[in-house]
């Protein structure tokens, strides 16, 4: 890996205009090189193909800008065939085969991802942290009231009822049409 840092970097400075903060390996053989790239403002898995030469030449990759992701957002599923698959929103990209569970690799991009957004988001001053509780608190309190079902059994009480006359109904209909 260390012999293609300096690929890497030059390949981002190309493309993105920026070095990488951290690179993480997810296999390296062969010809072959796939990587998570940490940038300054998202994150990058890059599926690269390596000449003898050691030049890298990108076969796909999937950009994954902080602004535009969400906790939870990055799916990562092996495939029947082994290979593991990384999705987000539309986007996707597939992986060799390795021996390290999805969820490591999508757990490493997220915590990259937290990272950034938590740095954006955070508040600056306590007006503005006391803003952010009271709405978690509401937020909270909502769903509480929610949780509570007392909507959701006054509901239920209402459908037995109208069940029990619709019975009674049709009993008084049946016993009429017998007496007929």
């Amino acid at each position: 890996m260390v012999s293609e840092r300096h690929a890497l970097e030059s390949w981002c400075e190309s493309n993105w205009g920026q070095t990488p903060l951290d690179v993480s390996e997810w296999a390296a053989h062969d010809d072959v090189l796939q990587v998570f790239i940490k940038l300054s403002r998202g994150v990058l898995i890059a599926d690269f193909a390596m000449d003898v030469d050691g030049d890298l030449t990108c076969e796909e990759h999937l950009h994954i800008p902080h602004d535009r992701w969400n906790p939870g957002s990055i799916q990562a599923k092996r495939t029947s065939d082994g290979r593991v698959r990384f999705r987000h929103r539309s986007s996707e990209i597939t992986l060799s085969a390795r021996l390290r569970a999805p969820e490591w690799g999508k757990a490493l991009l997220e915590e990259w991802l937290m990272e950034q957004r938590g740095e954006a988001l955070k508040p600056k001053d306590r007006s503005q942290r006391l803003s952010s509780i009271n709405r978690s608190k509401l937020s909270i309190e909502r769903n509480l009231n929610q949780a509570r079902l007392t909507q959701a059994k006054s509901e239920l009480d209402m459908a037995k009822d109208r069940l029990e006359s619709a019975e009674r109904g049709l009993d008084s209909k049946r016993k009429s049409s017998e007496e007929e």
